[in-house]
């Protein structure tokens, strides 16, 4: 067997499809096939570090964190999403500008469909950092009556995208709040610290260490809606200022 065998082999097993050698090399060949350079790098970053699990082997990864990092940031710069959210909405820009629109960004940690098993989210961490293979934008718009959003997500491992717009009436709204969650840095509880990326299949049998991401929560009757985000200072601001907003306006009809 040669090291891109075991390559395979440790990748198809990570998640969680292979039982042997001969499946896992079917599900890699499969992940990968179709997929650009780029996302064939990106795959090989989020699994790099997969060694002397099985067999001694390893996975290389030509991509560092600012390398991936960059990646994100030039798909984002590539899109007009602010506009694309206000066509999706189908307002004219003058009537939602009570307060200037929020966008809000984040990395996805969840699989969104359990029983597709090409439905899957890699996670790397490192110093601190956590980054995942999916990534969203929120824009959020603010009416006399309204909350009006848009969210963009897309997967770097794939061309899947995902497109959302909601509206919520300030009346309804019970819950408007910037949440802090725990979410999970992965190891192999039986590899000795040699896998750092994985699939989030195999989370079951992994150890888990905490790091934590923020999100903003919107209730209402009914529903509740999260929205990813990386905090900082003034986007923190400009929530609590849409926050005050949606109380002052809760009873206006």
């Amino acid at each position: 067997m040669g090291l891109e065998d075991i390559a395979i082999y440790m990748l198809g097993s990570a998640a969680g499809v292979a039982a042997n050698v001969k499946e896992g090399k079917e599900a890699i060949k499969r992940f990968k096939t179709g997929k650009t350079p780029e996302q064939k790098d990106v795959i090989d970053f989020f699994t790099s570090g997969l060694s002397g699990c099985w067999y001694g082997g390893k996975i290389f990864s030509k991509l560092k964190m600012i390398d991936y990092e960059q990646i994100v940031a030039n798909r984002l710069s590539g899109l007009d999403l602010k506009n694309m959210a206000i066509e999706k909405i189908g307002l004219d820009e003058s009537e939602i500008n009570e307060i200037p629109p929020i966008v809000l960004s984040g990395y996805i940690w969840e699989d969104f469909d359990a029983k597709d098993r090409d439905d899957v989210v890699f996670f790397h961490a490192e110093d601190g950092r956590a980054v995942s293979s999916r990534f969203s934008v929120t824009w959020l718009f603010f009416s006399r009556l309204q909350i009006y959003s848009y969210t963009y997500i897309f997967d770097t491992v794939s061309d899947r995208i995902w497109e959302k717009s909601m509206e919520f009436f300030y009346q309804d709204i019970t819950c408007f709040a910037i949440n802090e969650n725990l979410v999970q840095k992965i190891i192999d509880k039986n590899s000795k610290g040699c896998v750092h990326g994985c699939l989030s299949f195999f989370r079951k049998n992994m150890e888990c260490h905490s790091y934590y991401v923020n999100e903003l929560k919107i209730v209402v009757p009914g529903g509740s809606y999260s929205f990813s985000m990386r905090n900082n200072g003034k986007q923190t601001d400009s929530l609590h200022a849409a926050k005050a907003m949606v109380r002052e306006r809760k009873y206006i009809h």
